[in-house]
C-alpha cells in the first residue's frame, strides 16, 4: 500500500499514520529485544526512580526493600514478554547495587 493510500484511509477512520516501534501497555513493539537499545526504556525508568529516592533518608533495609519490591517490578514486567540480554541484566544489577550502597 502506498503512503498516500494509508494517509487517506487514516483520515477516513479518524486516525493518523504511525511508525514503528510503537508502545502497547508500556512495552515497545517492533524493536529488537536482543539489542541493548531496546532495553534503554527499562534502564531509564529504574534510573529515574532511583534519582528521586537518593535524596530520601532510608535505612539500608529500606533501600533493599525498595530494590526488591519496586525496582524489580519494572524489569520483570518487560521480561514477561522478552528475554533480558546479559549485558542489560549486569547494568541493572550495577545500578541497583550502587543505590543500596548510598549513605555508607
Amino acid at each position: 500500500m502506498e503512503d498516500e493510500e494509508v494517509m487517506a484511509l487514516a483520515v477516513v477512520v479518524g486516525s493518523e499514520k504511525g511508525s514503528w516501534p510503537i508502545k502497547y501497555l508500556g512495552l515497545p513493539l517492533g524493536g529488537n529485544p536482543n539489542s541493548t537499545e531496546f532495553w534503554n526504556l527499562v534502564v531509564e525508568k529504574v534510573g529515574k526512580m532511583l534519582d528521586g529516592w537518593k535524596k530520601a533518608v532510608l535505612s539500608k533495609g529500606g533501600r533493599l526493600t525498595m530494590i526488591q519490591s519496586i525496582l524489580s517490578f519494572i524489569p520483570i514486567y518487560f521480561m514477561s514478554l522478552f528475554k533480558l540480554p546479559n549485558g542489560v541484566a549486569v547494568l541493572l544489577e550495577k545500578i541497583c547495587g550502587s543505590f543500596s550502597r548510598i549513605g555508607k
